[in-house]
């Protein structure tokens, strides 16, 4: 993938277990740099903290079916039926009508009855219930549950980022520039030297967006969960804001996840996802970003190549009509 064009490779902490795994990925990490030594390229290391992700707890996965009642609970002895959702403050703040998404978008409940620690739900898209899904629930505003900047994986994490001397470093599910201004502040204080970029992942980080792109080296539009927070037809839009207002900033800003997802299983991309990169560089993303298609597809360097092709027909036509674009 190196050889084949990546620039930067980034490390999700997301699936790393608190104190595990950090030996292995930085192995990972001197391995790929001397690849890249070898190969004659430069590749920056980016590491991408958990931040606030918000996931059910443990229970035997189940398929739920259209119409089905489901009861989201926070109490740790679970009734038949329950599923755990270790977040108290969280579940209060559901209310009757709110739309429930789980992982990337499937299952899906609303919300028939309010309740501070069991929140009754009926399903109304069918599919796999699942252990460590995440949760989101449409609307409702995570700055309101008044958490820290940074969980203790973040902690961890940034300590990581430095040991391996990451030149980048993602805060995740930030909502405003405070918080990324403490997540800063923490990073430096330990001695982190790389860029921070924002990853605007939740729509209620739009209200700040000025300020956050004031304190941040760049941004990262990351479009699959960005797609849970808003309509999924409205986040072409909510990326290209995004990514003009760090644009007009002069700071990089990166447009990430199933950018070409069908290559997890074939060799090719649609042309609805070639038409789909096009976009992305035409409204000026610094930045590409494919995830599942490599970490865990059938033809990673494929990829990578065909990624850089259509970076690069687009910048072709970028470059002839950027007066227009940008005037």
């Amino acid at each position: 993938m190196i050889a084949a064009g990546a620039d930067i490779l980034r490390i999700n902490l997301s699936y790393v277990s608190l104190g595990h795994g950090y030996d292995f990925l930085a192995e990972v990490v001197a391995e790929a740099r001397k690849i890249a030594h070898d190969l004659g390229r430069v590749v920056e290391i980016m590491i991408d903290l958990p931040g606030h992700k918000f996931r059910l707890g443990e229970f035997i996965d189940r398929k739920v079916k259209l119409g089905d009642s489901i009861e989201l609970t926070s109490k740790v002895i679970l009734q038949d039926g329950q599923v755990p959702f270790p977040y108290e403050d969280y579940l209060s703040l559901m209310r009757v009508g709110q739309e429930i998404i789980f992982g990337d978008g499937i299952p899906r409940l609303e919300v028939v009855e309010e309740g501070s620690k069991v929140v009754q739900c009926k399903v109304t898209l069918a599919g796999l219930l699942k252990s460590h899904y995440g949760l989101t629930a449409r609307g409702l505003k995570v700055a309101d549950l008044g958490l820290p900047s940074l969980t203790k994986a973040d902690h961890l994490g940034l300590k990581f980022a430095i040991r391996v001397k990451a030149e980048q470093v993602v805060m995740s599910y930030g909502t405003s520039a405070k918080q990324m201004d403490t997540f800063i502040k923490c990073y430096r204080g330990l001695g982190g030297f790389g860029k921070v970029l924002f990853k605007y992942e939740l729509a209620e980080a739009g209200n700040d967006l000025e300020a956050i792109v004031s304190v941040s080296d760049g941004g990262f539009v990351g479009q699959g969960d960005l797609g849970l927070s808003v309509p999924s037809e409205f986040v072409p839009g909510e990326a290209a804001k995004v990514v003009d207002a760090f644009r007009v900033a002069g700071k990089p800003c990166i447009v990430g996840t199933q950018l070409l997802t069908s290559m997890k299983k074939h060799p090719f991309p649609t042309h609805g996802e070639r038409a789909g990169v096009h976009y992305n560089v035409l409204i000026g993303a610094t930045g590409l970003m494919v995830s599942d298609e490599t970490s865990m597809g059938e033809f990673p360097v494929e990829v990578v190549q065909i990624l850089v092709r259509l970076i690069n027909a687009a910048e072709g036509i970028t470059s002839k009509t950027a007066r227009v674009l940008y005037k």
